[in-house]
This record gives C-alpha cells, sequence and structure tokens, in this order.
C-alpha cells in the first residue's frame, strides 16, 4: 500500500490542485539525475544524507516548509519522496501553492528541484529544511532576515 500517493490523494481533493506524474521509467531517471547532481557519491540509506553530506545549508524549525513559496514563486516544479516510500516523481504546476498543499499533506520527508535541477530543497523527519543550489542562498538570507525579527530555530541559533 502506497500511503504516500493516499494522502497526495487526499490533498488534491481538498485543495482541489492537480499534479502530473512522471512514468516509471521517467521516475528512474530523474532520481539517477538528482543522485549524480546533489550527492557525495556515497550510497546512504536515505537521499537526505546523501545531499547534507554533498552541501548547502539547513535550518531546524517545526514548519519552515511554509515559507517555500516565496522561493518557488508559485512556478512549476518536481515534488518527490524517498524511493522506498513511494517511487514516483510528480509534476507540481505553475500557480499553485506549495504551502497551501502541505497544510493539508502529512509529514512526509519531501524533496522539490525544477526541471533544470540547479536547486534541491529537502525536509527531513527532523525538522530540518535543507537548501541546496540555487536555494542556498534564497534559505539563509530568509533566516538572517527572520533572525533580526527574534526568531530563532528550535536549537536555539539566530543567524545575524
Amino acid at each position: 500500500m502506497n500511503y504516500v500517493k493516499e494522502s497526495i490523494n487526499e490533498a488534491l481533493k481538498t485543495t482541489g490542485y492537480k499534479l502530473e506524474e512522471m512514468s516509471s521509467l521517467e521516475s528512474v531517471f530523474f532520481r539517477k539525475k538528482i543522485r549524480d547532481t546533489f550527492t557525495d557519491g556515497k550510497d546512504h540509506w536515505c537521499l537526505w544524507e546523501s545531499v547534507a553530506a554533498f552541501g548547502g545549508f539547513s535550518v531546524c524549525d517545526s514548519n519552515p516548509w511554509k515559507w517555500l513559496d516565496e522561493f518557488l514563486l508559485l512556478e512549476e516544479f518536481y515534488l518527490f519522496f524517498e524511493e522506498n516510500k513511494d517511487p514516483f516523481i510528480y509534476i507540481f504546476p505553475e500557480n499553485q501553492s506549495f504551502t497551501r498543499f502541505q497544510t493539508e499533506f502529512p509529514d512526509y520527508i519531501f524533496y522539490i528541484t525544477n526541471e533544470n535541477m540547479d536547486f534541491l530543497i529537502y525536509q527531513n523527519d527532523s525538522d530540518y529544511l535543507h537548501c541546496a543550489g540555487t536555494a542556498e542562498p534564497w534559505l539563509r538570507n530568509k533566516v538572517k532576515e527572520l533572525s533580526k525579527t527574534g526568531w530563532v530555530d528550535m536549537e536555539g541559533k539566530s543567524y545575524l
């Protein structure tokens, strides 16, 4: 049973959104390209461990995914999950808010990139939002601006 797929379908019903799905073969090649682009080449039990070892910037907060619409700008992106949870890649069309979708979606580890794969964003099961590629400077600036208002992450860090 694919609980991720069921949860996606429920979120789609609630939001009225539509997602396209890559074929199984396209999803396999897409994941390979992600690993080639964003990992250290070592085999870890989950993708986020490989990406974290590769580089980027992370912040720990209870719901940092709420900030992502600021970066994604309602443009098309690709949403996917740990392969052993759901092997498919979902195409999230433009003009749909990821924040609204995620509000209706349980806390699964998720990954987001674009067609050019010039960034990779994930949130893991420990509430770390990690950004690599072109998303990294955006996250650094976001937490710096939040820190100016007194915000600190769940580890008590300020980013001033």
